[in-house]
C-alpha cells in the first residue's frame, strides 16, 4: 500500500513539473511570436510608408510635367474669369530707349509712363464633350489713344486618353511651348515685366495660329508644333498673310525630384521660321525691317525648393541663341537692304523667395549679346556700338490671397552705350473669377 502511495506522489510531482515546463514553454513561444509579429508589423508599416512616398513622388513629378494637361479634370465644365492688370511706371530717361543692336517690336518696348490700366483679359474655359476642352482669351488694350479688343488665345486641346495614351493635341491660337514663360500669361509671372530676351526675341510672347502635339514619357515631355508664321519674330505687319506653315517648333521638357522638397526642371526649345514679304518682321516703331530665315534655340534650367507649405525658393535661368540669315533695312537711317547672316543671343537669371503666404522678394539679371553690325548697318539701330544691353531688377510682392496681388519693382537698365534708364513699376493684379494667381497659366 505504501508503495502505491509513493508511486502516486511521484507521478503527481512529475506531472506538476511537466505542466509547469509546458506552461513556461508556451509562454516563451507566445512572447517570441509577439516579438516576431511586432518586428514584421514594423517592417510592413515601413514598406507601406516607402511605397506611399514613392507613389506620391511619382504623382508629383508627373503632375509637374503635365500640369496643363491634367488640370482640366479638376476644372468645372465651364468657367469664366477676368483679370485686371493696372500699373504705374516712371522712367529717368525719356525718348527712344530700345536696346541697340536689335529690331525691337511694339510689345517688347517699355510701357507708358504714369498710371494706366495695362492689358486686362476676359478668359472663358470649358470642357467640350468627353474628349476636348477649349479656352478663349480676349485682351483689352490701349493703343493709339483708343481701347481695342484683341484675340489673344482661342484653342482646343484633347484631354488625357482621348485618342492615344499620354498624347495631347492643341490647335488654334495659343501661347506655345517656346521658352518656359511663353505658355503662361504675363500677369502670372513673378516680375512686373518680361526679361530682356523675351522682349527682344519674342516681342514678350509668341502666340501664332497653329497646332502642337506632345507626348509624355514618364517625367518628361516631347513635342512638335507647326504655325502660320504671322506673329513676331517672323511677321507682324498690318497686312500679314503667312502661307500657313512658315514656322515650326520642337521642345523637350523634364523634371527631376532631388528630394521631398526640391525639384529641378531642364527644358529645351527651338523655334524656326521665315519672314517673307509682305509678311516681314518690323521693329523700332516700324523703321527696322527683316526678311529672311530665323532660328531661335532656348535652354532653360529651373530649381525649386518648397521647404515649407508657405515658403519657397525659385531659381530660373534661360539662355537664348538666334541665327538670322536674310536682309535688314533701317528706313530712318536710309540703309537700304543689307545682307545679314550672323548670331546673337541673351540670357537672364532670376531668384524669387517666398517668405510666407503673403510676402515674396526677387532679383533678376538680364543681358543681351548682339551681333556685330555689317558695314552697311553701322550707325543704324542694328549697330550695338560695343554695348551689351543689360537690366538689374529688384521685386517685392504682397499677395493678399490667390485673387489679389500687388507688386513693386525697380529696374536699372543700360539699353545703349553710355545710357542709363532707372525705372519704377508698381503693379496690381486682380482676378475676377475662380482662376487666381496660382492657377492662371493657360
Amino acid at each position: 500500500m505504501n508503495k502505491y502511495i509513493v508511486v502516486v506522489l511521484i507521478s503527481i510531482f512529475f506531472i506538476k513539473n511537466l505542466s509547469a515546463d509546458i506552461n513556461k514553454e508556451v509562454s516563451d513561444l507566445k512572447n517570441e511570436f509577439k516579438q516576431i509579429k511586432e518586428i514584421y508589423e514594423n517592417k510592413i508599416e515601413a514598406l507601406e510608408a516607402k511605397i506611399e512616398k514613392l507613389e506620391n513622388e511619382k504623382a508629383k513629378q508627373d503632375t509637374k510635367v503635365a500640369d496643363h494637361h491634367d488640370g482640366h479634370s479638376e476644372e468645372s465644365s465651364f468657367n469664366i474669369e477676368a483679370v485686371l492688370n493696372g500699373k504705374y511706371m516712371a522712367y529717368t530717361r525719356e525718348g527712344e530707349v530700345e536696346p541697340k543692336g536689335f529690331g525691337t517690336a511694339h510689345e517688347g518696348e517699355r510701357g507708358r509712363e504714369g498710371l494706366f490700366i495695362g492689358e486686362s483679359e476676359l478668359i472663358i474655359n470649358s470642357d467640350i464633350g468627353e474628349k476636348f476642352s477649349g479656352s478663349l482669351t480676349a485682351a483689352i488694350v490701349r493703343e493709339d489713344g483708343a481701347d481695342k479688343i484683341e484675340l489673344e488665345e482661342a484653342y482646343v486641346e484633347t484631354l488625357d486618353g482621348s485618342f492615344l495614351d499620354n498624347t495631347f493635341f492643341k490647335f488654334g491660337r495659343a501661347f506655345w511651348n517656346v521658352g518656359v514663360l511663353n505658355p503662361q500669361h504675363a500677369h502670372a509671372d513673378d516680375f512686373a515685366d518680361r526679361p530682356l530676351p523675351y522682349r527682344v526675341f519674342l516681342n514678350k510672347a509668341y502666340n501664332d495660329d497653329g497646332l502642337e502635339a506632345s507626348y509624355l514619357l514618364g517625367s518628361s515631355e516631347i513635342g512638335f508644333g507647326i504655325f502660320r508664321g504671322e506673329d513676331f519674330p517672323f511677321g507682324n505687319t498690318a497686312g500679314s498673310e503667312g502661307t500657313g506653315s512658315d514656322a515650326w517648333s520642337a521642345f523637350y521638357k523634364s523634371t527631376l525630384n532631388l528630394s521631398n522638397t526640391e525639384e529641378l526642371a531642364f527644358n529645351l526649345y527651338h523655334l524656326s521660321g521665315k519672314s517673307r514679304s509682305p509678311n516681314a518682321r518690323l521693329g523700332n516703331e516700324d523703321t527696322v525691317t527683316f526678311s529672311g530665315d530665323s532660328d531661335l534655340s532656348i535652354i532653360n534650367l529651373d530649381y525649386e525648393n518648397s521647404y515649407n507649405s508657405n515658403q519657397k525658393l525659385k531659381i530660373s535661368a534661360e539662355y537664348f541663341y538666334r541665327n538670322q540669315d536674310g536682309t535688314f533695312a533701317d528706313s530712318e537711317e536710309s540703309t537700304g537692304n543689307v545682307a545679314f547672316d550672323d548670331n546673337d543671343g541673351g540670357y537672364y537669371l532670376s531668384l524669387v523667395n517666398q517668405f510666407n503666404e503673403h510676402l515674396s522678394l526677387g532679383y533678376r539679371y538680364g543681358k543681351l549679346l548682339p551681333a556685330d553690325a555689317p558695314t552697311g548697318l553701322v550707325g543704324s539701330a542694328l549697330d550695338p556700338a560695343g554695348n551689351d544691353p543689360e537690366t538689374h531688377s529688384i521685386m517685392s510682392e504682397w499677395k493678399f490671397d490667390s485673387a489679389s496681388v500687388m507688386r513693386l519693382q525697380l529696374n536699372h537698365e543700360t539699353p545703349r552705350a553710355e545710357m542709363v534708364d532707372n525705372q519704377v513699376i508698381f503693379q496690381y493684379i486682380m482676378y475676377l473669377g475662380s482662376g487666381g494667381h496660382d492657377g492662371h497659366d493657360h
